[in-house]
C-alpha cells in the first residue's frame, strides 16, 4: 500500500500493457541483516544463484547464512534540496534555468504517472550540510524548499566470503554472488521473519548486507498481500476485499522494476504493498483473490496505477493536488453515501416522552431486562423516595436469578446496607475489612455493626463513601443503581455486540452473520459518543452500526442498544484514524518543523483548504516573519500529521503554547480509501461498483 512514511512519487511507475502470461514479481524481504536463520520445508538443497546445487539441508535442520562483509557499510541514500512542487515540463526546465544562474547544479526527475518533474539540487550526505543552499535559495525568493532523502546508485560492496553454518558449526563457503534456497517442499522459513512460497534468495549488496528476495507469481503473491492491506478479521466483507485484491493486482504490474537497481520489484512494506507470505494468507482473502483472478483495472487498455489509502477522511482527494500532473481515474470521490442504509426498528413497551434522559445507563437497562418493569425507567417514577417496600419485588428477583435463598429486606437501618445483606455481602467482611479503613471512608458515622460492610461497600465502588453521611433516604434511581453494581459485582454483564448487517443480522467481531432475534417487550435505547442513554420508540438505524443487546434466557433481545457512530455517517467511519487529534508543544512542534525547514521559531501557520476540508497549501511564517510554502504530501510530513485534512487552534502563549490539530483520516488521499471499500460492501455494493467508485471511467478487464 502507498502510504506517506515512504518517498512520495518514486511510486508512480510507468504504466505497463496487460501481458499475455501470469506476471512473476520479486519482493525485497530485507536488505538490512548479515546473517539470516532459514529452514527448508522437506530440507532441500542450497544454490547458486542460476540453480547449481552447492550443498545440502536435512529436513527440520536450521542453517545460519553469514556474510562476512569488511567493517562498514557504504552509504546508497543522500540528501538533495527538493525546490517546489513537481511541475510540467516547461516549468521545471524554466527553474532549473533559473537555479543555474545563480550557480546550482539542478537535476530532474520524472514522475512517470503524473506527467510532471520533481527538481533537485545538491548532493549532501545530511540534512545539516544540506542548510546553506536551503538558506540561499530561501534569501533568493524561492518557497517550497524541502530537504528530500534520495538513493543513489553504489556498487555492491565486496566482502570477504558468504558462508553457511551448520547446527554442527559446520562452516560452508557459499558463492560470493549469493544463494537460492530450494526446498523439498513449498515453503522456505526466515526464522524471525516468516514462511515464504516461491523462490527466495540471498545476496550482497552496496550497503555490505544482505538482500533478501522472494520471486513469486502474481497471484500468490496477492495471496500474502491482501490480508496486510486489507485483512479479513479487521473487514470482514467479500466484496471489499475482491476490490482490494484487483487493486494491489493492478499496483504490482504497475510497479514491476521499480526498484530493479536494487534486485526486486517492490518491497514488503507500506513503502509499497504490505506482503507477509505464507504466514499472512488468510481463507476469506485468498477467495477474494481467486474469484478475481487474472482481473485489473485499466484505463485505455493499460492497467492503472492503483493507488490507495487506509482512510480517505470522508473524501479523497485529486492526484494534482498531492503528486501533480493530471490522471484521469485518479479523480476526488466522496466517501458518503447519496442516502444512508437505514433498517427500521421499534420498541415493544413504551417509552417516556423524555427527550434526554441522562439519568440513564446500562446499570437501570439491565435491570428492565426481568428485574424491574421497563415502566419504572421514567424519571418521575424514579425521583421518588426509595423504600423497601418499593424494593422487594426486585429485590426476590435478583435473589431468584442468582440462585439466592430469599432474603427479606430489612424495613429498617440504612437501606444501602439492606440490598448488600439482601444477597449476602455482609458474610465476606469478617476478618478482612478493618475499622481504621471505615473510618477512611467515612463510615464511622454508622453503628458499629454496620462500618466494616459499609467499608466494603465503598472500596468496591459499590456504593458512594458520602452516602453514608447523606441526609434522608435515597430516590428510587439512587438505590436501583446500587442494587444494580451489587450485582454486576456478582455477576458481569456481557452484552452481545456486532455491528448490524444488511439482512438485519449481526456479526460480531471476528466472527461470522448470526441472528439477532428481538423479544416482543423490547427495550431500544441509543448511546451518544460521550456513553450518555436514551430510550427511544423507534429507531432508524444506519447499516454499519454498532449494536449491543442483553438478550433473555431463549437469546432474544430483550434491551437493544444502538451505538451513535462516533465518526458519524462516512463511508470510512469503520477506523480508529476516522478523526485523530494531535497535540503538540510548541519545542515539540519546532524541532519536527526542523527536520524539514529552516527556521528557529515559528509565528503562525496559514492554511489553504479545498471544499473537503484537506489542506492543500500551508504557509509557516518563522520568528523573523519569511514565509515558508509547502504542499501536497509535504505538508503532513512537516507537521507529523496522519493526513492533510485537519484545522488547529492553539492555546498559551510563546513557549507555553501548545498546538491543538483535529482531522480525520490516514493517508495521501488519493485513489480507494480502503475502509470506505468496506462501508460501500456492507451497504451492498458490489466490488466492481467500489473500484468503479474510487477509480471514475475504468475498466476491469481479464488477462487471459
Amino acid at each position: 500500500m502507498f502510504r506517506p512514511a515512504a518517498l512520495l512519487l518514486v511510486l508512480l511507475a510507468p504504466l505497463l500493457p496487460l501481458r499475455a502470461a501470469e506476471p512473476t514479481v520479486r519482493i525485497g524481504l530485507d536488505t538490512q541483516a548479515t546473517e539470516w536463520v532459514v529452514q527448508l520445508e522437506g530440507g532441500g538443497q542450497v544454490c547458486d544463484r542460476a540453480g547449481k546445487p552447492v550443498m545440502k539441508v536435512a529436513p527440520d535442520e536450521k542453517l545460519r547464512i553469514w556474510w562476512d562483509s569488511r567493517g562498514s557499510s557504504d552509504p546508497t541514500q543522500e540528501y538533495r534540496v527538493q525546490v517546489s512542487h513537481p511541475l510540467a515540463l516547461p516549468e521545471a526546465e524554466a527553474l532549473m534555468k533559473r537555479l543555474r544562474a545563480v550557480g546550482e547544479h539542478p537535476d530532474r526527475v520524472k514522475v512517470p504517472d503524473a506527467d510532471t518533474w520533481r527538481v533537485l539540487t545538491g548532493h549532501f550526505p545530511t540534512t545539516e550540510a544540506a542548510e546553506p543552499v536551503l538558506q540561499k535559495l530561501q534569501d533568493l525568493g524561492l518557497d517550497e524548499l524541502w530537504v528530500s532523502s534520495e538513493s543513489r546508485t553504489v556498487p555492491p560492496r565486496k566482502g570477504r566470503a558468504l558462508y553457511a553454518i551448520t547446527e554442527r558449526y559446520e562452516r560452508r563457503p557459499l558463492p560470493l554472488g549469493g544463494i537460492w534456497l530450494k526446498p523439498a517442499g513449498e515453503l522456505t522459513t526466515l526464522v524471525g521473519k516468516g514462511r515464504y512460497r516461491g523462490k527466495v534468495e540471498l545476496f550482497p549488496n552496496a550497503q555490505g548486507r544482505l538482500t533478501v528476495v522472494n520471486t513469486l507469481g502474481l497471484e500468490t503473491y496477492l495471496r500474502g498481500v491482501v490480508p496486510k492491506e486489507m485483512g479479513a478479521w479487521e473487514f470482514p466483507s467479500l466484496e471489499a476485499l475482491k476490490a482490494q485484491a484487483v487493486a494491489a493486482r493492478t499496483y504490482a504490474v504497475a510497479n514491476l522494476g521499480k526498484h530493479a537497481r536494487d534486485g526486486y520489484d517492490m518491497t514488503d512494506t507500506v513503502a509499497d504493498q504490505v506482503y507477509g507470505g505464507r504466514d499472512g494468507e488468510q481463507s476469506l482473502t485468498d477467495r477474494a483473490v481467486k474469484e478475481t483472478e487474472g482481473l485489473f483495472a485499466t484505463y485505455g487498455g493499460k492497467p492503472i496505477l492503483a493507488l490507495f489509502m487506509a482512510n480517505c477522511g470522508g473524501h479523497t482527494v485529486d492526484v494534482s493536488e498531492v503528486f501533480g500532473g493530471d490522471a484521469p481515474y485518479l479523480k476526488a470521490a466522496t466517501c458518503y453515501p447519496v442516502r444512508p442504509l437505514t433498517l427500521p426498528f421499534a420498541a415493544g413497551v413504551p417509552v417516556s416522552p423524555e427527550a434526554r434522559q441522562p439519568w440513564l445507563g446500562w446499570d437501570l437497562l439491565r435491570l428492565a431486562s426481568g428485574i424491574i418493569p421497563p415502566a419504572w425507567l421514567d424519571p418521575n417514577v424514579l425521583s421518588a423516595p426509595a423504600t423497601p417496600a418499593t424494593l422487594a419485588a426486585p429485590v426476590l428477583a435478583l435473589q431468584q436469578r442468582l440462585g439466592l435463598d430469599p432474603l427479606p429486606l430489612a424495613a429498617e437501618g440504612n437501606l444501602y446496607l439492606a440490598l448488600a445483606r439482601s444477597l449476602g455481602f455482609d458474610r465476606v467482611v469478617q476478618g478482612q475489612e478493618r475499622p481504621q479503613d471505615a473510618a477512611y471512608f467515612q463510615a464511622d458515622g454508622l453503628p458499629e455493626a454496620d462500618r466494616l460492610l459499609a467499608e466494603f461497600l465503598s472500596r468496591r465502588g459499590l456504593v458512594s463513601a458520602s452516602a453514608w453521611t447523606a441526609k434522608g433516604r435515597p430516590t428510587l434511581r439512587e438505590a436501583l443503581q446500587a442494587l444494580a453494581r451489587l450485582w454486576q459485582d456478582l455477576q458481569p454483564l456481557a452484552p452481545g455486540e456486532g455491528t448490524l448487517l444488511m439482512d438485519r443480522q449481526v456479526r460480531r467481531k471476528n466472527g461470522g452473520p448470526e441472528p439477532l432475534p428481538l423479544a416482543p417487550g423490547l427495550l431500544l435505547a441509543e448511546e451518544s459518543p460521550d456513553g450518555s442513554l436514551r430510550l427511544v420508540a423507534r429507531s432508524d438505524i444506519q447499516v454499519g452500526d454498532r449494536l449491543k443487546w442483553i438478550p433473555d434466557a431463549s437469546g432474544a433481545a430483550l434491551v437493544l442498544v444502538r451505538r451513535l457512530d462516533p465518526d458519524g455517517a462516512a463511508w470510512d467511519r469503520y477506523s480508529p484514524t476516522a478523526h485523530w487529534r494531535v497535540d503538540y508543544s510548541e519545542a515539540d512542534l519546532l524541532t519536527l518543523v526542523q527536520k524539514r525547514l529552516r527556521v528557529h521559531g515559528i509565528q503562525g501557520l496559514q492554511l489553504l483548504h479545498d471544499a473537503q476540508g484537506r489542506v492543500l497549501e500551508a504557509t509557516l511564517v518563522d520568528d523573523r516573519g519569511r514565509p515558508h510554502r509547502v504542499r501536497g504530501m509535504h505538508i503532513r510530513g512537516l507537521l507529523g500529521l496522519k493526513d492533510n485534512v485537519f484545522r488547529y487552534l492553539t492555546v498559551g502563549r510563546g513557549a507555553d503554547r501548545h498546538w491543538i490539530f483535529y482531522g480525520r483520516g490516514w493517508g495521501h488521499g488519493v485513489g480507494m480509501c480502503q475502509t470506505g471499500a468496506y462501508g460501500m460492501a456492507l451497504e451492498g455494493a458490489t466490488f466492481d461498483q467500489i473500484l468503479k467508485h474510487y477509480y471514475p471511467g475504468i475498466a476491469l478487464t481479464k488477462l487471459d
